[in-house]
């Protein structure tokens, strides 16, 4: 595949690269972002959690790469995570921040402090933990990766890079009508998620191009504790699984390409798949962008 050069179908639908994280998501909405969305600068923005997540991105960043303190780093994270503005279409995102920011627990150590502090804390632990030994680390960079079969690459962001990967997640809690206070917390998973593996998968793949030895970390941490996957004792990090993992994406992005391919127009686009508005990605959209999507598959019905 020529960098250079966009099969005309992707200039036409302005549909460059396809994302790790897109891969999880319904095929309307990802045409609608990238089709619609974007050439008419409609702007649906994140919630605090992607804030909250950015923010412990950025600490272990501070100290694991730059060797700053851990406590002037925790200041410019929170610092960071202050800057949230809080989505006025979805009052839940309120109530997130202030459980994320405000909010105590204890953890596995007896610790106490705020939700948002100890997620942190225990994110550099880990990568701290997942980094040990390692001559080099460097922070997160831009990874392009080409598939198989595919015209256009899959684009992501590494976390941190070593002689491997090492991806790092934060888990932060729910809103619960069922609990005293209000929220629960989200446990640490028992296994690397699908999802997390297909995107460690393809760092995996850009670096085997240069070495055999590519070691996969993806560390998770909640306001309790943190756990590590590695791959040198993890069947879902195995090669062979992070193989079936690629294949998994590979297959996403050949549909949405197929699709693309083969429509003349927007509309004929549209025409091809169901938006999913029941889907619970839509929920955190602004109105202006969800009115939209409406209004773009209601004219392609008629």
């Amino acid at each position: 595949m020529n960098d250079d050069v966009l099969p005309i179908w992707a200039e036409k639908f302005n549909f460059a690269w396809h994302s790790p994280s897109a891969a999880t998501r319904p095929h309307g909405m990802e045409f609608f972002e990238k089709v619609i969305a974007r050439p008419r600068k409609i702007y649906s923005p994140p919630g605090c959690t992607m804030k909250a997540g950015t923010a412990a991105h950025r600490l272990a960043d501070d100290v694991i790469v730059d060797g700053m303190s851990q406590g002037e780093a925790l200041r410019a994270a929170v610092a960071l995570f202050d800057e949230h503005e809080l989505l006025a279409h979805y009052p839940d995102d309120a109530a997130k921040f202030d459980i994320i920011k405000h909010e105590t627990y204890t953890d596995d150590g007896g610790q106490e402090d705020t939700i948002f502090n100890l997620t942190l804390e225990h994110l550099v632990a880990g990568a701290r933990e997942a980094t040990t030994g390692e001559n080099k680390v460097e922070k997160s960079q831009w990874v392009s990766v080409e598939l198989d079969g595919l015209k256009l690459p899959y684009i992501g962001q590494m976390d941190l890079q070593t002689r491997g990967v090492v991806e790092l997640k934060t888990m932060w809690p729910s809103l619960s009508i069922n609990s005293k206070r209000g929220w629960k917390l989200q446990s640490l998973p028992a296994k690397p998620r699908p999802d997390h593996c297909r995107q460690v998968a393809l760092y995996w793949k850009k670096m085997r191009r240069s070495s055999d030895n590519v070691p996969v970390h993806l560390v998770y941490a909640n306001p309790k504790s943190y756990r590590i996957f590695s791959s040198a004792d993890t069947d879902e990090l195995s090669e062979a699984n992070l193989n079936q993992a690629l294949e998994s994406l590979q297959q996403v992005a050949s549909i949405r390409e197929n699709m693309m391919a083969r429509s003349t127009s927007v509309t004929e686009l549209l025409q091809l798949v169901s938006p999913e508005f029941d889907h619970w990605m839509w929920r955190e959209k602004t109105d202006e962008y969800k009115n939209a999507a409406e209004a773009a598959w209601q004219e392609a019905s008629e």
